[in-house]
C-alpha cells in the first residue's frame, strides 16, 4: 500500500473536497473525495459497477452525515483514470491495494456495487490475510460467483443486445440507445469488467469481517434469493432487501444510508 507520506493533499471543507481527485499509479487509478470530514467518524471506500466510475456514489454521499468520509475509486480506463482496463478481480484488488493510500484504507469500510462488490470482497480477503481486516464490508447488488450459470452471460452478448440489457438494468444512461457511439467508446472497459465479473471465484470464505448484503427484490442480475447465499462466503453476514432493481444505488441512497446506520451501530463505529 502507498505510504501516507506519498499522499499530497490538504484537508478542505465539504464543498471543496467534492472536487478533489487524486491521480495515482501514473494516472491509472483515480480516487475521488466525494465527502471528506477532518475528523471522520467513519470512512467509506467505494467500488462501482461494471463500466461505472467514482461518481456513481454521489447520491449515497449526499444521504450520509457530514462526519463521514466517502471515497470513490476509478479503476484503470474508468472515469478519469487511464487504461488499459484489467480483466481479473484478483489483479484489480492487488492493484488497488498496491496504490490506494494506506491512510485512507486504514479503518475504512469497503463498499462495492455489483462488480464492485467482487472487488471489495477480494480486497477484504487480502487485507485479512495481512492482518489489516476492514471494520465492515458492504456488498450491494452483487451476485455470488457460484451462481454464474443461472444467468445469461453479459460478457458473451453481441454489442446491440448488451447495450439494450445494460440500459434496461440501469447500468448505462437510457439516451445511449440513440447514441450508440457512446457505447462504442466505452465498451472495451465495460467488456473487460464483465469478463472479470464472470470469471471471479472465491477460494476461501471471509472471516472476521461483518458483512452487509444489500439486494433488490426486482434485480435480474442478482436475484434476491441468491443474495442470501453469500452466507457460505461470509460467516458474519446480514441481508437487507429493497423493492428495486439492479440500480438501487442511485434510486435508493437514503435506504442504503439507513441500512448502513442500522448495521454498523455504535459498536461498529
Amino acid at each position: 500500500m502507498t505510504s501516507p507520506k506519498h499522499l499530497h493533499y490538504t484537508t478542505k471543507n465539504m464543498n471543496q473536497s467534492r472536487a478533489q481527485y487524486l491521480r495515482l499509479a501514473d494516472n491509472r487509478l483515480g480516487l475521488r473525495a466525494l465527502g471528506e470530514a477532518a475528523a471522520a467518524r467513519r470512512k467509506l471506500v467505494c467500488f462501482p459497477h461494471a463500466g461505472g466510475q467514482s461518481l456513481a456514489f454521489r447520491e449515497l454521499t449526499d444521504a450520509l452525515p457530514d462526519e463521514w468520509s466517502v471515497w470513490g475509486v476509478d479503476l484503470p480506463a474508468h472515469g478519469w483514470a487511464a487504461g488499459p482496463p484489467l480483466t481479473d478481480i484478483p489483479a484489480i484488488a492487488e492493484f488497488c491495494l498496491a496504490h490506494l493510500p494506506g491512510e485512507i484504507l486504514d479503518g475504512a469500510i469497503l463498499f462495492g456495487h455489483s462488480l464492485g462488490g467482487c472487488v471489495a470482497f477480494e480486497m477484504a480477503s487480502r487485507l485479512v490475510e495481512r492482518g489489516l481486516a476492514p471494520p465492515a464490508l458492504v456488498l450491494s447488488a452483487t451476485r455470488p460467483p457460484h451462481r454464474l450459470n443461472d444467468y445469461e452471460s453479459l460478457a458473451r452478448m453481441e454489442d446491440a443486445h448488451l447495450l439494450e440489457t445494460l440500459i434496461f438494468i440501469g447500468g448505462l444512461p437510457s439516451d445511449w440507445a440513440t447514441e450508440p457511439e457512446m457505447f462504442d467508446h466505452f465498451k472495451g472497459a465495460i467488456r473487460s469488467d464483465l469478463i472479470a465479473f464472470e470469471n471471479f471465484r472465491i477460494e476461501r470464505p471471509l472471516s472476521g469481517v461483518p458483512t452487509l448484503i444489500l439486494a433488490g427484490l426486482e434485480d435480474v442480475v442478482c436475484r434476491p434469493e441468491h443474495s442470501f447465499e453469500w452466507s457460505r462466503y461470509c460467516a458474519d453476514c446480514q441481508v437487507e432487501l429493497v423493492r428495486e432493481g439492479h440500480g438501487f444505488l442511485q434510486s435508493q441512497p437514503g435506504w442504503i444510508a439507513e441500512r448502513l446506520f442500522a448495521f454498523l451501530g455504535p459498536a461498529r463505529s
